[in-house]
């Protein structure tokens, strides 16, 4: 008779075959008895036993490492109390629940897989296809190395069919692929009887596509040219994954394989429909593959004209340039073969592709072709060249004669900027205890939006005055164990007593408003250690951050007692005017808080700072000119400094005051990336200062393609703010141009219409910063003129000319310029058209007369064409 202690002393020494002697020595209830303690035996690899001597004998009989017998030991002990899971417990859920526990974390030993098999096979046993088809139902591809060998091994002694899921068919490229370190793939996919039923499938469902790696397309494609494998499946499975599309890294993979069975043009043309339908994805590499197949297929004549045009549907407005001149060149050798009507319209389209010089080239087609045709394809030329501006609306003119079909038709035109909106009020105050809460556990995990975090603050001071108890009780539950300012100062609400901060690592190098904010948390925190304000005077109005002053004036009037953090604040979000009956009834005012207010309106409030630019030079550290010799040299990047401004207000240092020397060290030193969203909100009536804190951090954010880039997000918040424009905005949005990641242009972008559609904007100032960063080298042109092209369509035409007109000259003064210098010169050619500008640029005019045919200077000429035709008329 087998005790539990007996089968657990088996246990913990992974003695499998005791197991399973010993319980099948026990009829059916004996074994149910034990499935109790069993399922409370824990096994953990640190056990004495795993460090015995034995173990060690062991290792240096077999010439291996003591880790790996321990970790086959571990092994064996997981399979031995899974196998007595398995004849103890009574009902097949309970055993498919015990199989597919958190406990067993490795893949099961062929002797675990041979008892589990024979447990189950034994009389009073849950039925045997009835736990291999549970555990094939609930089997997940995220359980593939621990569970597929025993749901495999099960499936077939239950004779059931594998059913096709994503889990299964991987499970199974998994299983081939481990065998191939031992033999050839080729021949082991050869003699698989799954092959045939699964391999379709890898097509089929998405994601499977990850398992295709080099050996695995190599054997396929092997196997198709023996006939092995049918290759016409093969070709229509890649066909439907390419076309049905996927992750990228599936795709390449996808793609090696289509490229190892290289199609005939018979059978792109067999597939033509997928193979259109690939020419709009999202992947280059699949739109070029299916191109040049279907072109080989035209040009063998197996196409229809209604497939080519629909191929140049889909490609011509596509912004790779290389994909669209490999469809001009076609389209052009279908016209010269046959004059179709539907391919010379589809051909049109080129025109309005967004490259200037595709566009250009799409004309020299449509004129090579022209003669071939009659009124109707003219009428379609001249239809598609009223939306064009500039130097191509001219050579389309010319095409169709001086008195054409365009005259009189006005320029295409550019958007106008869209009216700025009224300053949008605060959400209601936070309205209940339980919301608050809410709200506070949300901060502490994803603090994103000052806005709330304004409403929290006033929340909890709100109901700290009012219902103290209620606050601390709801409060208490979601108390993190760490320390930081938002989370000491809920402790110190919960407590009573001050909680200090962790000493963190990065406290000198976080800039002056991050500081603003941890002492706004740390005075309301001492303030909840004695009597709680009833109300926060810096909580804003309106979402840009401005208090209303009739607000502060009431509440001062009332008795309130703000700390003196709280009214600076406040003092700060105060709008540039102020109604005169506030001043006047602030000048009555008798506390301490009432006086300075009064003051402050008295004297105009906060002056505006003096802003200069600095051109800051970093030379690298010693560990980098001994690993990086060819790179040690100094490194020159822009930034802003301000003068004191008078008003001598509680907070930071350099909150007011930023020097030169302060400037450099945030612009080269450890900048802690604190969340920058509610800087703006600090200084609502003052951009120039929010700006000047903000921009030694866009310096990363053109930099470096991580997180660091959404920094350049503040800055829509950032023009929506008050105050004159100067060179820290200016800078800014210099930065923000070229910050290497999309989602910051865009941002940028949005900015910089905010502000021209307020009429601060100075496109002057910002195109002199750019050319001052494209000396130092601190631009990316393309990712300029990308920029720019997004705020043209947005209708600031005129301030991006106004960028332009300063920015170019530097841009094509340099003895080779830079990348991106032709889409910045494309760029000005659309925007010359649209504004009818007429300046001179000599830079311009020099490059347009030298010899070659460059993109440069092709660009060139038609830019000094453009303007050259403006001052003419």
């Amino acid at each position: 008779m087998v005790t539990f202690p007996q089968l657990e002393s088996w246990i913990r020494a992974g003695d499998i075959d005791s197991v399973v002697t010993g319980l099948l020595a026990l009829d059916e209830p004996a074994r149910r008895a034990l499935a109790a303690p069993v399922k409370g035996i824990q096994l953990h690899w640190s056990d004495p036993e795993l460090q015995s001597i034995m173990i060690r004998l062991e290792a240096r009989r077999a010439s291996v490492s003591v880790s790996d017998v321990q970790w086959r030991r571990g092994r064996q002990r997981d399979g031995a109390l899974c196998v007595a899971g398995v004849a103890c417990l009574p009902r097949a859920a309970d055993v498919v629940s015990w199989l597919r526990s958190d406990r067993f974390r490795q893949a099961p030993l062929p002797e675990t897989l041979d008892a589990v098999v024979r447990l189950l096979r034994s009389p009073g046993r849950p039925s045997l296809p009835a736990i291999a088809r549970s555990m094939a139902d609930k089997f997940r591809p995220a359980q593939i190395d621990e569970q597929w060998p025993l749901i495999e091994r099960l499936l077939a002694e239950a004779e059931l069919p594998l059913p096709v899921t994503e889990a299964t068919v991987r499970g199974w490229m998994r299983r081939v692929g481990a065998d191939r370190y031992r033999e050839d793939l080729a021949g082991l996919l050869r003699a698989d009887p799954l092959l045939e039923r699964l391999l379709p499938h890898v097509f089929t469902i998405p994601l499977l596509g990850q398992e295709l790696d080099e050996e695995w397309t190599r054997a396929l494609a092997r196997l198709a040219a023996e006939g092995a494998v049918d290759r016409q499946s093969l070709l229509d499975g890649c066909a439907l994954r390419l076309h049905s599309g996927d992750r990228p890294g599936v795709i390449a993979r996808v793609v090696v394989l289509h490229r190892l069975l290289d199609p005939t043009p018979g059978e792109f043309a067999a597939r033509r429909a997928e193979y259109a339908g690939m020419l709009a994805g999202p992947h280059s590499t699949v739109a070029e593959l299916a191109q040049l197949g279907l072109r080989a297929a035209d040009d063998a004549g197996l196409l229809e004209p209604d497939t080519v045009a629909e191929a140049a549907f889909a490609v011509l407005p596509r912004k790779e340039k290389k994909l669209v001149r490999v469809q001009l060149g076609w389209l052009d050798a279908a016209l010269t073969r046959k004059p179709d009507p539907l391919v010379f319209e589809a051909l049109l389209t080129g025109l309005t592709n967004p490259a200037g010089d595709l566009a250009e080239r799409a004309l020299r087609v449509a004129a090579r072709h022209l003669a071939d045709f009659g009124p109707a394809e003219r009428d379609m030329l001249a239809a598609t060249a009223a939306g064009l501006r500039g130097d191509l609306r001219r050579q389309a003119d010319a095409l169709l004669g001086a008195t054409g079909d365009t005259a009189g038709v006005p320029e295409a035109t550019i958007g106008e900027l869209t009216p700025v909106a009224a300053p949008t009020p605060m959400p209601a105050p936070i309205a209940s205890i339980p919301e608050l809460v809410a709200e506070c556990r949300h901060q502490m995990y994803q603090a994103e939006d000052p806005v709330r975090f304004e409403l929290i603050l006033d929340g909890l001071a709100r109901f700290a005055a009012t219902d103290r108890g209620a606050l601390v009780k709801a409060l208490k539950p979601i108390l993190p164990q760490w320390r930081m300012p938002f989370p000491n100062l809920l402790h110190t609400i919960v407590s009573g007593e001050q909680v200090a901060e962790d000493s963190p690592w990065w406290p000198v190098q976080a800039a002056p408003p991050h500081w603003m904010l941890v002492e706004r948390m740390d005075e309301l925190a001492r303030q909840m250690c004695r009597t709680p304000p009833a109300a926060l005077l810096a909580t804003p109005a309106t979402v840009k951050g401005h208090v209303d002053p009739s607000r502060v004036l009431r509440l001062l009037g009332d008795g309130a007692e703000p700390g003196p953090v709280d009214l600076s604040q406040a003092l700060l979000r105060l709008p540039r005017e102020v109604d005169p009956d506030v001043r006047a009834a602030a000048g009555r005012l008798t506390s301490p808080a009432g006086k300075a207010f009064a003051a402050y309106l008295e004297g105009g409030g906060l002056p505006d700072p003096d802003v200069v630019t600095l051109r800051t030079v970093r030379r690298p550290c010693a560990h980098v000119v001994k690993e990086f010799c060819d790179c040690a040299t100094a490194v020159g990047r822009r930034t802003v400094a301000f003068e004191p401004i008078g008003h001598q207000l509680t907070g930071p240092p350099h909150l007011l005051h930023l020097p030169a020397d302060a400037a450099f060290d945030r612009a080269y030193g450890f900048a802690h990336d604190t969340a920058m969203g509610g800087w703006p909100l600090m200084f609502p009536s003052h951009r120039e200062i929010a700006a000047a804190h903000v921009q030694p951090h866009l310096i990363k954010a053109s930099e470096y393609n991580g997180a660091s880039s959404q920094i350049a997000a503040v800055l829509p918040a950032l023009a929506a703010s008050d105050g004159p424009f100067g060179p820290a905005m200016a800078l800014c949005l210099a930065y923000g141009f070229s910050a290497a990641r999309a989602e910051g242009r865009l941002a940028t972008a949005d900015a910089f219409v905010e502000l021209a559609a307020r009429g601060v904007l100075d496109g002057a100032l910002v195109g002199r910063e750019l050319a001052a960063l494209h000396r130092s080298g601190a631009l990316v042109l393309k990712r300029v003129a990308d920029a720019l092209a997004t705020i043209l369509q947005a209708g600031a035409a005129i301030q991006v000319w106004a960028v332009l007109r300063e920015s170019l000259p530097a841009v094509l003064t340099t003895p080779k310029p830079a990348a991106g210098a032709s889409d910045l010169l494309m760029l000005a050619e659309s925007v010359a058209a649209a504004t009818n500008a007429t300046d001179d640029f000599p830079e311009v005019t020099a490059l347009a007369a030298r010899p070659g045919r460059s993109r440069l200077i092709t660009e060139a000429a038609r830019l000094s064409r453009t303007l050259t035709e403006n001052r003419a008329r």
